[in-house]
């Protein structure tokens, strides 16, 4: 049976969003306390295993989004690509590699592409025009329709529907070049070869001069809410700035 696509994501209560957030943050303390005391620290043998896979449509999916957005987002892409096989090694979650990257590198094509954006929220926006292109690439159909939700639903913190393991890969690896999120569970080598390779030069300022735009013409939309809730100081204070 094919599944269905989320074709809408709206603006979140404030007050959801803020509980989710406070539950995000206490998780994360937890993280940090459990590490203090020696349990459940990161291991940096990832370094080895954070490549850009060399399929053909991971190369294509690479000219194509650089194609549409520019470098500052190619490179949030990357780092969130990075970020998740980081984390899928922490977590041991076991995914498709090529599909996870697709998502990744693809995911914010809306926020500086006329051509991907639209009346939505970004995240579906982006979904959309990601998955009629890999429709017109011939690629797997069932694969597509992972990809889309990855990416439609990747920054949806109050979602408490089920992931597959690369739409959660993409909502931890976009939240850590984000906000920071789990970020303790990434060994330091292995942020540094992530910055160092894939520089946030700009990212800030740039990113959250897109989120912002996206949240004035569009009220309703979903990152809309997180930008009411500080979105905005958030980014700014991410840990990954201070490496």
């Amino acid at each position: 049976m094919p599944r269905a696509l989320t074709t809408a994501l709206g603006r979140d209560p404030k007050a959801a969003l803020i509980f989710n957030f406070v539950r995000l943050g206490i998780r994360d303390k937890f993280y940090a306390l459990r590490q203090s005391i020696g349990i459940g620290r990161p291991d940096r043998a990832v370094l080895d295993r954070l490549g850009v896979p060399d399929s053909a449509m991971a190369q294509k999916a690479t000219a194509w989004a650089a194609s549409l957005q520019p470098d500052f987002v190619q490179y949030h892409g990357l780092r969130s690509f990075a970020f998740g096989v980081t984390l899928a090694d922490y977590h041991n979650v076991r995914f498709d590699r090529e599909m996870l990257y697709i998502a990744s590198i693809l995911h914010d094509i809306s926020l500086a592409s006329p051509e991907c954006d639209g009346p939505g929220s970004f995240e579906v926006e982006a979904a959309g025009c990601a998955h009629r292109w890999l429709g017109q690439q011939d690629y797997d159909p069932e694969k597509a329709d992972i990809i889309h939700e990855a990416m439609a639903l990747h920054s949806a913190v109050c979602h408490t529907g089920p992931r597959d393991p690369e739409g959660l890969l993409l909502h931890l690896g976009a939240g850590v070049d984000v906000v920071g999120m789990q970020v303790m569970n990434i060994h330091p080598d292995v942020r540094a070869k992530i910055l160092r390779d894939y520089p946030r030069t700009g990212f800030v300022r740039d990113f959250g001069k897109l989120v912002a735009d996206q949240a004035d013409r569009k009220p309703q939309c979903h990152i809309a809410g997180l930008v009411g809730v500080g979105f905005a100081k958030a980014l700014a204070s991410n840990p990954l700035d201070q490496d």
